[in-house]
């Protein structure tokens, strides 16, 4: 358990040298900056279908901007780093605070070293971390998970890591647990659905129809974490906040779940044209109303919050020139640090 971070990394950097997609033969015929590969998650996860909304409404205007954008799925959010690094994607959706630690070359990112072009587009929404456990079962805190059989998924994901960030605050080994597995969202969701898992580690917006499923027809619960927990985790990661899981939103869970996370953010390389990075920022602040209709993980969204929360790495110039057109009044990395 303790390599969890550089096998990471490691598998991250394998797949983006063989291009699973070819990703740049097409970057290449369309033109380098007419043409938007967009890095996501599993179809389970929150992530694809908000990438997916995004691309879809820069393509709204294609006939106007050329410029094509595909949203791609992916292994998740350190998987999209790695990738962008890489050349094989243009844009992704990741965490803030993993895009901080890209940044600077440090954490996760030590071994392969800082990552200086890296520029984000926007901020999000929340992404808490929930630790389900059946709703029958006689665990009530994290620190009786010992023993249980636990996912902690599959390598490049956002709940890899903080699977890894947990085993390392309540100094957890694969010894401590009956069964270890790396499952992605979807297989993790039939293993915790079949009684073959007793513990899932995920992180994503909410409400999600993952959770729906686990909680609701699964029988499922989330647990908190803790005041203690939380300040163990933000050591490893500063950038970790409390989250909240709403109460009434699950019926197992009637009163208000404290857990932690970081919020999800839009972004991408300076190598990338301006023009192309403002088209993208206007498909996506300017139909913001739209979007939070359709992906109720973004229904909380607020430009002001979108500009001025996560924000731990530059802005995009194509993103700064289109606040500026439209007098959005932004953050910069001072504020966010």
């Amino acid at each position: 358990m303790k390599n969890f971070r550089t096998l990471i990394v490691g598998l991250a950097v394998s797949l983006c040298t063989f291009g699973a997609w070819g990703i740049n033969a097409h970057a290449q015929s369309l033109g380098k900056d007419k043409f938007i590969a967009l890095g996501t998650s599993s179809k389970s996860g929150v992530y694809y279908p908000v990438g997916a909304e995004i691309c879809n409404l820069l393509n709204e205007g294609r006939d106007k901007h050329l410029v094509r954008c595909l949203a791609y799925e992916t292994g998740g959010s350190i998987y999209n780093i790695q990738a962008l690094r890489s050349g094989e994607l243009d844009a992704a959706i990741t965490r803030a605070d993993l895009a901080y630690l890209a940044t600077k070359g440090d954490g996760i990112f030590k071994d392969v070293g800082p990552m200086p072009g890296l520029r984000i587009v926007s901020s999000l929404y929340e992404n808490p971390l929930g630790l389900i456990v059946k709703a029958d079962s006689n665990v009530t805190a994290v620190e009786e998970l010992v023993g249980s059989r636990i996912n902690i998924g599959n390598l490049g994901s956002g709940k890899r890591d903080f699977a890894d960030m947990l085993f390392k605050a309540m100094h957890w080994g694969a010894s401590d647990f009956q069964t270890v597995t790396e499952y992605s969202t979807s297989k993790m969701g039939r293993a915790f659905c079949d009684g073959e898992v007793d513990v899932l580690i995920q992180v994503m917006g909410i409400p999600a129809s993952f959770y729906d499923k686990m909680i609701n027809e699964c029988g499922g619960k989330f647990l908190e974490v803790s005041d203690d927990i939380f300040s163990r985790l933000k050591a490893e990661a500063p950038f970790i906040e409390r989250n909240i899981i709403p109460g009434g939103m699950y019926s197992s869970n009637p009163g208000a779940v404290k857990t932690v996370g970081a919020k999800a953010v839009l972004v991408t390389m300076d190598r990338v044209s301006g023009q192309t990075i403002e088209e993208m920022t206007s498909a996506l602040l300017g139909n913001l109303e739209h979007i939070k209709a359709n992906q109720p993980a973004m229904s909380g969204a607020s430009v002001e919050s979108m500009v001025k929360e996560g924000i731990y790495v530059p802005f995009h110039s194509g993103a700064e020139s289109y606040f500026k057109k439209q007098n959005i009044n932004y953050s910069n990395i001072g504020d966010g640090q």
